[in-house]
């Protein structure tokens, strides 16, 4: 019994850390998207007038609002450079002040709120932490002496073979703040006004995609099924991704790992269950008289096997639940508490998230191992017995 609930325990732990991780990781790349988004199935550019087909049908004017935000984003890449330093490529997502509401990018910044504009006819920037450090730029909280960047990106239809510098379109910009969500975003990403963007890149009808927020306390997958569906119906080249379909390799890489643990702790279970399966054993060897002796009286094998065989579903039954609460309480003081820190990471404890399909998951696993393989024990050896 003590085995069983030691493995459940262990189970239910295991698990809730995986989903922990998947939590922290889905929120960490979501800072800088929406829940979902209108990407174009033909290249990398949509239209504006997407932004007003979507008002139209979704937006919170329309007959049915589904969408609460729709924000138009731009992002691309850039050479960065700053002070005479060695250029870097970066990526410059762009957005306007619809972007801030449909996703939680001011959570990011170390400033706490974003200003697209920091002097009169300057545009203002975020560096990624990474990209900062990269450029050597110093402090960015003062409000003066801020840095000026120049942002180069390439014309289309112009060769930089033929063409020279001419083949790249300037744009200056100041770094007005830092922002950071994780190692691999805080080096590539830089946070700019969607009008720098449209002159850096000329995009001034176009941009990469909308990023939209459903309406608070929606399914965003069934929201998503009913905007493809529409979308299908009048055969236009778009697509909707969900934030899952973006950070999929993560996700799906999370989940296998949690899958194949579980299978792994499952195959531990099922030597625990062997255990109990032993110690019924030999409570049927020490019983052998009195079974004859209950057979002669005219009780028939059926019950002989029910008997015994409800003993071992119920030492694996208490010793789920002794486990399952372990487990729980386990997961809860550390939800709570933090028990296990996480020194210089940007959570302070381990993360750990409770599922309840994985606690009843893993209470069915241990109840059906063990009392298939009791059952099955019991039967064999008072068939046994009985023929004697």
């Amino acid at each position: 019994m003590f085995v069983i609930a030691a493995v459940t325990a262990a189970m239910i732990a295991v698990l809730s850390a995986f989903n922990g991780i998947e939590s922290v990781v889905t929120e960490l790349f979501g800072t800088l998207d929406a829940p979902l988004a209108i990407v174009s199935m033909e290249g990398n550019a949509l239209p504006d007038s997407t932004g007003e087909w979507l008002e139209a049908h979704f937006g919170m004017d329309s007959d049915s609002p589904l969408l609460e935000h729709i924000a138009p984003v731009i992002e691309d890449e850039a050479v960065l450079s700053w002070n005479g330093n060695a250029p870097q490529v970066v990526k410059v997502l762009a957005f306007d002040s619809t972007m801030l509401h449909a996703a939680d990018i001011e959570r990011a910044l170390r400033g706490g709120t974003w200003s697209p504009e920091w002097a009169q006819g300057s545009s203002c920037v975020a560096l990624g932490l990474g990209v900062r450090n990269v450029l050597g730029i110093g402090s960015l909280n003062a409000t003066e002496d801020k840095a000026s960047l120049l942002f180069r990106a390439p014309i289309r239809g112009k060769k930089m073979a033929r063409y020279k510098e001419n083949a790249f379109q300037s744009e200056r910009a100041f770094a007005c703040d830092v922002f950071s969500v994780n190692a691999e975003i805080d080096r590539k990403y830089v946070l700019a006004p969607l009008d720098f963007a449209r002159l850096l890149f000329q995009r001034n009808e176009s941009v990469n995609r909308f990023e939209i927020r459903p309406v608070e306390g929606s399914d965003g997958d069934e929201i998503a099924r009913i905007i493809s569906a529409k979308i299908t119906e009048q055969n236009l080249p778009w697509r909707v991704r969900t934030r899952d379909e973006k950070n999929a390799l993560i996700t799906q890489t999370n989940r296998a790992e949690k899958w194949a643990t579980f299978v792994i702790l499952s195959f531990i279970l099922v030597v625990a269950a062997f255990n109990v399966m032993a110690s019924l054993t030999m409570l049927l060897l020490e019983k052998r008289q009195d079974i004859e002796v209950l057979n002669a009286m005219g009780l028939t094998g059926w019950r002989l096997e029910q008997v015994f065989a409800w003993q071992g579903v119920l030492i694996n039954a208490i010793g789920g639940a002794v486990g399952m609460g372990i487990g729980v309480g386990l997961v809860w003081g550390q939800r709570t508490f933090g028990w296990v820190k996480l020194q210089g990471s940007v959570i302070p404890s381990y993360p750990v998230e409770l599922a309840l399909g994985d606690v009843l998951g893993t209470l069915a696993v241990v109840v059906f191992l063990g009392g298939i393989g009791s059952g099955w024990m019991v039967r064999n050896l008072v068939h046994r017995f009985i023929e004697r």
